[in-house]
């Protein structure tokens, strides 16, 4: 089987328990590292990943396809539960262990919304926007310009500076 596009919305609650659980199957590991918020500010209330995963993380996660109605309303029209149990065998089983139990993960995948959707519409449907930096701070993809080196004009040692 092939990799599967998914895209996973976790409520902050259950990040940390979604983080540890999607880290135990091969490629994924660092999932759920964008903030997302109604407002688009912080603090976030839930965090996305989005992208291909393993068939196996497909199967084990819950899964449901939403279409609009004629009147533009969003309508569940499936779901698949996900394997709630074989996740918290999974997790007692891992090496360190990730303690959590079937009530957990199945709280987990209740709170979560996993589909196929791009991510841009997943999050419009839930009316959640990728939270901005606070004023002042720059966005990660506008970092600061690398402090100017100041060579020393003599040829040795910085001024103030050991020999």
């Amino acid at each position: 089987m092939s990799d599967t596009f998914r895209t996973f919305l976790v409520p902050a609650a259950h990040v940390e328990l979604a983080r540890a659980l999607c880290a135990l199957d091969t490629g994924g590991a660092g999932m759920f590292t964008t903030p997302l918020s109604a407002t688009g500010q912080e603090p976030a209330t839930h965090y996305g990943s989005t992208g291909w995963v393993p068939p196996t993380l497909a199967a084990a996660s819950p899964l449901a396809v939403w279409e609009q109605d004629a009147d533009g309303v969003w309508q569940r029209t499936a779901y698949e539960p996900g394997r709630p149990d074989a996740v918290a065998h999974a997790a007692a089983a891992a090496d360190p262990p990730v303690p959590c139990t079937v009530a957990d993960v199945e709280a987990l995948f209740a709170a979560s919304d996993v589909t196929m959707q791009d991510p841009w519409t997943a999050c419009g449907r839930l009316g959640l926007s990728i939270c901005q930096p606070p004023a002042g701070l720059p966005a990660p993809e506008e970092e600061p310009a690398p402090a100017a080196v100041v060579e020393p004009s003599d040829g040795g040692a910085p001024a103030g500076g050991d020999p």
